[in-house]
């Protein structure tokens, strides 16, 4: 008996660099990267551990399981076999995210997550305009009042002083 068409592994999908090859190698770079910003932190010992030693071990974990991906995820598809139907959608998630970092500071916390809001429940989900602005007021108002009033977490107000 013989496994059907779908789960066979076809000569030209086993080509090719894997997807799990390259992803383990950035989870492996990631721990790198995070080893080498670790060196400015004093480490200490296992009886006295400093700043250091928790992103360290987290740091080293990491790694290994990037090597684990690596080694061991020799079954997974080519990445030129892969596709990214919501690729687009990533990258405008991607570029919403780092406007509204960009602008925590310039605007305020309230008035950024209700652009935020409104961008992505209006014009990415589409949905009708008067619950769009009824949920990301409500939720940029409730969420700044039980974080920087209830929490006492300081939170970036805008030039305008909402």
């Amino acid at each position: 008996m013989t496994a059907p068409a779908e789960q066979q592994p076809s000569p030209v999908a086993s080509t090719g660099i894997k997807s799990d090859l390259v992803s383990g190698l950035v989870l492996v770079a990631l721990a790198g990267y995070i080893l080498w910003l670790n060196q400015k932190f004093p480490v200490g010992s296992l009886a006295d551990p400093g700043p250091g030693y928790v992103p360290m071990l987290l740091a080293i974990g990491l790694g290994l399981v990037g090597l684990l991906v690596a080694v061991m995820g020799g079954r997974s598809r080519p990445l030129a076999a892969i596709r990214w139907p919501e690729g687009t959608r990533a990258v405008i998630i991607l570029v919403a995210c780092t406007a509204a970092g960009l602008a925590l500071e310039y605007i305020g916390y309230r008035l950024t997550i209700f652009a935020f809001l409104v961008f992505f429940i209006g014009v990415i989900e589409r949905k009708p305009p008067l619950p769009v602005v009824l949920v990301s007021g409500g939720f940029s108002l409730g969420s700044y009042y039980i974080i920087g009033d209830v929490l006492h977490v300081p939170l970036p107000v805008g030039p305008w002083g909402f």
